[in-house]
């Protein structure tokens, strides 16, 4: 197989099966693992009728039971999950928070308050698959939570500017208004700075790793920063960073990973902390 038609190999499909499709079959392949639900793995997808494919999707793309009816079926945005929202504040003592529930609307008629819905990412995947698994997520919330946050940073950086001159609501101690390009400025600040703690190190080196072990020579070095880009921005789980980057996918390689990915996210994390005491 040619180096091109290598490059062109969708991450999930393995070199022996895409060696047997045609060009044809190679094209279809592609355009059509490209709306694959996460859910669903390329072996059963590629498989399906057409039918089945646009049913799945029309499926995924829609809310859960309990969100409410007026939310759209809509299978670009993602799958979504339920959840309760709770607001965490301090019970007298800020090293004791306390949750309290936050109850959704409630429609005339309805039994109970609905529930907020959220798009589903790569972190709720990699907890379903460790407890499908009976195993433990080896990802603590904090670290999820930062993980998040680096997301809407950087997706916030790159919408550009809002055509608002202030935000009313954001004030400081003086009541003025924020103005916008002051929190463009500090959320660059923080973007930045959280880069600096990932650093530049190696999540996953070639040299300490034999060849057997890693997949053959075609392995490349996984930097830090390139598995926070992956899977907080890409929203790729640990198995496709591994297959990206010529990898075999075996227990201790996601191990070495997954280790390497909690470790960055808490030294971004760290300076997470550090900035909302500071009130930035």
């Amino acid at each position: 197989m040619s180096m091109m038609a290598e490059a062109a190999r969708p991450v999930g499909v393995s070199v022996q099966d895409w060696a047997r499709l045609s060009a044809a079959q190679r094209l279809a392949a592609g355009e059509l693992l490209a709306v694959r639900p996460a859910a669903i793995s390329v072996t059963r997808w590629l498989a399906m009728s057409e039918a089945g494919r646009r049913a799945a999707l029309l499926q995924g793309g829609a809310a859960p039971e309990g969100c409410g009816p007026e939310i759209p079926v809509a299978p670009a945005r993602g799958a979504l999950r339920a959840g309760t929202l709770h607001l965490v504040e301090a019970a007298g003592d800020a090293e004791a928070p306390r949750a309290t529930l936050i109850r959704g609307y409630q429609a005339r008629g309805e039994a109970g308050p609905r529930k907020a819905a959220s798009v589903v990412d790569v972190f709720d995947r990699m907890e379903v698959a460790a407890l499908r698994a009976r195993k433990p997520l080896g990802l603590s919330a904090l670290q999820i939570a930062t993980g998040r946050q680096y997301r809407t940073l950087v997706e916030r950086q790159a919408a550009g500017a809002v055509k608002l001159s202030s935000l009313e609501g954001r004030t400081g101690g003086s009541g003025r208004g924020l103005d916008v390009t002051d929190l463009r400025l500090a959320e660059a600040r923080q973007l930045a700075a959280m880069r600096g703690r990932i650093g530049d190190g190696a999540a996953l080196a070639v040299r300490r790793v034999r060849p057997s072990a890693r997949g053959g020579v075609a392995a490349s070095i996984i930097r830090d920063r390139v598995l926070v880009d992956m899977v907080c921005l890409e929203d790729m789980d640990l198995s496709a960073v591994l297959e990206a980057h010529g990898w075999s996918v075996r227990t201790g390689s996601l191990d070495t990973l997954r280790t390497a990915l909690a470790a960055s996210l808490d030294r971004m994390g760290t300076y997470l902390g550090e900035w909302v005491k500071k009130g930035a």
